[in-house]
């Protein structure tokens, strides 16, 4: 069923930027090394279970804690253990397990997985998924008895699936539903559906999307599955936007979906749902989007979990140019400094962005025909030229001159400037609660949008951590006005969330 007249207060629309990637498909060659993050996705770091100088198989796994909220990890490659070391990996100490392949393209299959799953117990689907490390996927995770979220699949009321692409660039939903896509992603929702009967199902779609929105209409068929073509209006992926959008339901700022029974997924998660149970295949690659101006060519990559980054990025980027490798958005996402660091599950994008430290002059007398503004003062906005983001905020920060423009764009209703402006002044005590600073969701829209080159976003985020050190913390406030899930269970998870981790 198809449900119109859907959208939040704020946000804001991309529209035409350069770099935004084709419907091509890519499949590189197997690499010759991978190193494989003992914690990706949603959970705890799991333990290895295999020791250097181990034989190990493409799909079998490599790491596993049954004891914490976790997932298996898998080797992505066929090979021999290298080594086990830690590294830092986005601002986090971890194990990595490094494999050195023979390059053979083979997988081990999931013995369990069969295309007769509706004959499975509930049970052995649950453990088929959580075997192939699908359950890490989504802010969530997916639910299961075996410790793969805070909260069990009979807690689950809504599964919502998003497919809005509201972020500058986008994983392509024409590439994820061709050919036997679109029934392969019916399917995996049924199998979802499987192990979690109450949830309804709700799929969010672009709403420029419209031969697609037809095709998922049809192929639902008699489920009762809800359809909303939304505006792809940023940040309307994000958790605290799409829950309120969709289910008109207030978010519960400073903890997580799965606290109030809700499970978010993107396409391609429910896709490797299907290929879990149907095709008995576990997690070990993903679809990725090479975008940005810094690229030669813009297209899709279908790569092995584990493969660094500069054997991906090598001899598709602009030479004899400096460029910056960010990991998904490059509103939200990793900065990537060294490119040995691998993808891990969490990568739908990599944005590659040219540097640029140039001073312009008279900037503000040029007609803009490249440049994105949210003021609407540039002939961007009214001819069909493809814009530019790049690394130059083309000019230094200047004071705040109250237009209002943060304000505007907020999804959370919040005044960044005012709490910039208390922050900035180290006017940091417990009057910054009645602004709901603690409803930032570090969307950074602000800054985007700010003509004064200010970044709100950053001085609200100084701010909740000097209130977190005072002790100030809103946690249990809302926890009086919200009955929520998985709390107990979960507390690492919820702090990490809290503090602004998205991943």
């Amino acid at each position: 069923m198809i449900i119109k007249k859907r959208k939040f207060t704020g946000g804001y629309t991309f529209k035409n930027f350069k770099g935004e990637p084709s419907d091509e498909l890519v499949k590189p060659e197997i690499p010759e090394r991978v190193i494989i993050p003992l914690k990706q996705g949603f959970g705890d770091e799991v333990n290895a279970a295999v020791k250097k100088g181990d034989s190990v198989t493409a799909g079998q796994i490599i790491g596993i804690n049954d004891e914490s909220i976790s997932s298996p990890v898998h080797s992505t490659v066929n090979g021999t253990v290298e080594d086990i070391k830690k590294a830092e990996y986005f601002g986090r100490l971890i194990n990595t397990v490094v494999i050195k392949s023979d390059v053979t393209p083979d997988f081990k299959p999931h013995e369990a997985g069969t295309s007769s799953w509706k004959n499975l117990p509930e049970e052995k689907l649950e453990e088929v998924l959580y075997m192939a490390g699908v359950t890490s996927l989504g802010r969530s995770g997916i639910p299961t008895r075996y410790k793969s979220s805070a909260i069990l699949p009979g807690e689950v009321e809504h599964i919502i699936i998003d497919g809005v692409q509201s972020d500058i660039y986008n994983l392509s939903l024409t590439l994820l539903l061709a050919g036997k896509g679109l029934n392969q992603f019916i399917e995996g929702i049924d199998i979802l559906k499987a192990i979690m009967p109450r949830a309804s199902v709700h799929i969010a779609v672009n709403k420029y999307q419209k031969s697609i929105i037809k095709k998922i209409d049809e192929s639902a068929d008699n489920r009762k599955i809800n359809i909303y073509p939304l505006d792809p209006k940023y940040p309307q992926g994000y958790d605290e936007v799409i829950i309120p959008t969709i289910l008109g339901r207030e978010f519960p700022f400073g903890f997580n979906a799965f606290n109030m029974g809700i499970i978010v997924l993107d396409i391609q998660a429910v896709l490797h749902v299907y290929e879990a149970v149907v095709l008995k295949k576990p997690l070990i690659e993903r679809l990725i989007a090479l975008a940005g101006p810094g690229f030669t060519e813009n297209f899709h990559i279908k790569v092995r979990i584990g493969t660094q980054i500069d054997y991906i990025v090598k001899n598709r980027v602009k030479p004899d140019t400096s460029l910056r490798y960010i990991l998904n958005s490059p509103l939200w996402g990793n900065t990537v400094t060294d490119l040995s660091l691998p993808v891990d599950r969490t990568v739908n994008c990599i944005s590659c962005l040219v540097e640029d430290r140039d001073g312009e002059a008279f900037s503000f007398a040029r007609p803009g025909i490249s440049k994105d503004s949210y003021s609407k003062t540039f002939a961007a906005n009214y001819f069909p030229f493809k814009k530019t983001i790049n690394t130059n905020t083309h000019g230094e920060e200047r004071a705040c001159i109250f237009c209002n423009y943060c304000q505007d764009v907020c999804p959370s209703g919040l005044v960044p400037h005012l709490l910039y402006h208390y922050v900035e002044r180290d006017m940091v005590d417990d009057i910054l609660l009645r602004y709901r600073i603690f409803n930032c969701i570090d969307c950074n829209l602000c800054g985007y949008v700010c003509p004064s080159k200010i970044n709100p976003a950053m001085y609200i985020k100084q701010g909740r951590e000097k209130l977190t050190g005072m002790g100030i913390n809103p946690k249990e406030s809302v926890l009086r006005r919200f009955k929520l899930k998985g709390v107990k269970e979960n507390k690492q998870v919820n702090s990490e969330y809290y503090n602004g981790d998205k991943s």
